[in-house]
């Protein structure tokens, strides 16, 4: 796919180059930039664009000043001058108000959209991504879909940290994957694990937080790649005076925290909620793999002093405990309090664990084993901050990644 950059701001366009390489795109061959309305027409007139990232607030000539109706002028003349090829899709950039008026009607007769941008948000850019990705993906459906190995699928709640810290804690060797009409970035990489043997990984992210999107993606994902072991890392709550703030928690076994039955709520009794969950419990060689790994100290501190950024002061230790799921965020001392009737030997909580683990069970045959690892990133208090969700997701990624070895290497 190609796409074509109208924008007469230095800074801006490498900043729109960053972002669709990232996606995938060649600078050399995929992507053409134009400064002014008058050269994007000259591209437009030679080359076939699945998209077109347009500055509203463009110069006509490039000897002229940047006008707030030069995009909207551009637009007129593909509009107007048939030897010129309309793109795909359009996607309009500005920071001026005056500008996005302006252009607003041509957006609207092509069904485009237009981004608010600044120097001071990144929504523009994730905009970017996401439109690349789905073309990409929408444009694959024509071409044969490759058949990827998987032993590994890694599933993430979201691209940052969880994803983002995953990728770079395990390898550097990622490669995006375009799956017909399904618009999730998919990453593969091979990693040696022993003189002539490799494992092939896939990782991803849902688009939000929530058992529901994470069950989703990694139902499709299982469908489609067929791991032999599913893992989920990232970072969750945990329970204060039972595990220490930077600490990763294995979860032992996983349930929904709010499955269960409402009673009352009459005039003289308030609602009373009797819980009722399903408790999954993880294959005993995950349990193996993880006091494996809680036993080798010196493992624990290279992958706490790999990392880069802010960290805790303490050592990292792992813990194999019971982790519940819910609906929502929580911020709240007295929670653990309300669901330890539950199991009373809970440690951490998160929203998603529970989806992840429910899907790679109920998935195909062969099954693939399941295990969620998250690092404990707050208490889950009225004191929540996010100082160490980077190291959180780097280290639980690279304990995750040493779990799925020690389970294939002794499958």
């Amino acid at each position: 796919m190609k796409v074509l950059i109208v924008d007469d701001s230095n800074e801006k366009v490498r900043d729109i180059l960053a972002v669709l390489i990232s996606a995938g795109l060649s600078e050399d061959e995929d992507i053409d930039v134009a400064s002014c309305a008058q050269a994007a027409a000259r591209h437009l007139k030679a080359n076939d664009y699945g998209l077109m990232i347009l500055d509203l607030h463009l110069p006509i000539r490039l000897s002229e000043e940047p006008r707030n109706d030069g995009g909207s002028f551009l637009l007129k003349e593909i509009g107007r001058r048939k030897e010129l090829r309309r793109p795909e899709h359009i996607l309009g950039l500005t920071a001026h108000d005056e500008a996005k008026a302006s252009a607003e009607p041509e957006f609207n007769k092509g069904l485009w959209s237009i981004v608010k941008a600044s120097s001071d948000s990144s929504e523009w850019k994730e905009a970017i991504l996401e439109k690349v990705r789905y073309l990409r993906a929408r444009n694959s459906t024509q071409e044969a879909p490759t058949q990827v190995k998987c032993d590994i699928l890694f599933i993430c709640a979201l691209r940052k940290p969880e994803l983002e810290q995953l990728k770079k804690a395990i390898t550097s060797n990622w490669k995006e994957i375009i799956l017909p009409e399904d618009a999730t970035a998919y990453f593969h990489a091979t990693v040696p694990v022993s003189e002539g043997q490799e494992l092939n990984v896939i990782c991803c992210s849902a688009p939000s937080m929530g058992m529901a999107a994470s069950a989703a993606l990694a139902t499709k994902a299982s469908l489609k790649f067929k791991p032999r072991v599913v893992g989920m890392t990232g970072i969750c709550a945990g329970r204060e005076n039972e595990i220490n703030l930077g600490a990763c928690l294995v979860a032992s076994k996983t349930w929904d925290y709010g499955s269960g039955k409402f009673f009352g709520e009459t005039d003289t009794e308030s609602a009373r909620f009797a819980a009722s969950p399903h408790q999954l419990v993880v294959d005993p060689i995950v349990q193996t793999a993880t006091e494996a790994i809680m036993a080798d100290q010196a493992m624990l501190d290279g992958f706490h002093d790999q990392f880069t950024g802010n960290r805790p002061d303490r050592r990292l230790s792992v813990t194999l405990a019971p982790m519940a799921s819910g609906a929502a965020v929580q911020a709240d001392s007295q929670f653990f309090a309300s669901i330890e009737r539950q199991d009373r030997k809970v440690v951490g909580i998160d929203m998603e664990a529970f989806g992840v683990c429910w899907a790679a069970r109920e998935t195909f045959e062969p099954r693939p084993v399941f295990f969620v690892c998250k690092g404990v990133s707050d208490f889950a208090n009225e004191e929540k901050a996010d100082g160490i969700q980077e190291y959180c997701a780097y280290t639980s990624a690279h304990i995750g990644m040493e779990i799925a070895k020690t389970i294939l290497a002794r499958a």
